[in-house]
């Protein structure tokens, strides 16, 4: 499966890092940047650095064969690929309490601007720091079937089991716990809103709220449009991680029969991490009504004015013209 195996992950480079590109594009021409907008172009950098670092390299070493590199380049390619590997899965936890934040602490979450830059610098300071033992555990030495490979530095392979179980709950099951109790909290916090909102509509005359407002009591629709976006993107990182980790798993504790089909069901689980960071930036375009913003300049002509032109008053521009999504 060679062939198929390169055919892939060339499809997934291309979708990673044109999709994310164009993310960055973007987010870079918003004149106006959200907090939100800040965590989409973090998410987006990790992606494209995750196509350009272990994507790439897993192409070349296919193309190669044997790891023609020095044992330098060995361990600080497999370094970055495990930062990589942390960033991804803490810039979604920043990403899930900077929500909380908004949500059920809205008036400091408006106070405290830095708070989302302190959030990813927490993240990928946590990310370096985890990944230093793989400066030592890895490095360039020949496998038994003769191949010059860069490859754990183990005695023997038993000490894959508390190494893979580490690396697991710190990259995925205890930032899952943290994301999962975080947007309960969150998706409380919306239902028990949304009640108060249902007791002064009706005491509002005609029973309408403030405009840009949904009702789900007093929380912006880009705040729940975010909320949405966030909630998708878990999702992708949950259907395409767990796979990976629990095969993983399984495999280090000698669970799953050696047999042709956990091969092609190892090969297929294998991609899916490399998957997520393709489907991020769809799930961008998806949720975003500016990815592009030339495209819906023109529609806007083609619709026959602006806004502003279009509007009979203040109002109407000042609701139209509030942040979509972020």
């Amino acid at each position: 499966m060679q062939t198929e195996q390169l055919v892939t992950l060339w499809i997934l480079f291309i979708v990673t890092i044109s999709g994310n590109a164009i993310v960055l594009f973007s987010t870079w021409r918003r004149k106006r940047k959200s907090r939100m907008t800040f965590f989409v172009t973090q998410l987006a950098i990790t992606d494209s650095f995750t196509g350009l670092i272990n994507i790439m390299t897993d192409i070349i070493w296919r193309y190669t064969g044997d790891f023609m590199a020095p044992d330098i380049v060995c361990r600080v390619v497999r370094y970055f690929q495990v930062v990589l590997l942390y960033a991804s899965t803490y810039v979604l936890v920043s990403l899930s309490i900077d929500r909380y934040h908004a949500i059920v602490y809205p008036m400091k979450f408006l106070q405290g601007e830095r708070q989302a830059k302190v959030l990813i610098g927490v993240a990928w300071s946590l990310s370096f720091l985890f990944s230093i033992p793989t400066l030592i555990i890895f490095g360039k030495r020949q496998l038994s079937n003769g191949e010059v490979q860069c490859w754990a530095l183990w005695p023997d392979d038993s000490y894959w089991i508390p190494y893979m179980t580490v690396v697991a709950f710190l990259v995925y099951f205890i930032p899952l716990i943290i994301i999962s109790v975080i947007y309960s909290i969150v998706i409380r916090t919306i239902w028990m809103k949304s009640k108060a909102q249902a007791v002064i509509i009706s005491s509002c005359p005609g029973g309408k709220t403030s405009a840009g407002y949904s009702s789900r009591g007093f929380i912006s629709r880009a705040k729940v449009k975010a909320i949405k976006y966030s909630i998708v993107i878990i999702l992708a990182f949950v259907l395409c991680w767990s796979p990976y980790f629990l095969f993983d798993i399984l495999d280090n504790f000698n669970l799953l029969p050696e047999t042709k089909e956990r091969f092609y069901a190892s090969v297929i689980i294998q991609n899916l991490p490399a998957l997520n960071s393709a489907i991020n930036p769809l799930i961008s375009g998806l949720f975003s009504n500016r990815l592009c913003p030339p495209f819906e300049d023109r529609r806007t002509r083609r619709l026959g004015g602006t806004f502003r032109d279009r509007s009979d008053g203040g109002q109407e521009m000042q609701v139209l013209s509030k942040p979509e999504y972020i």
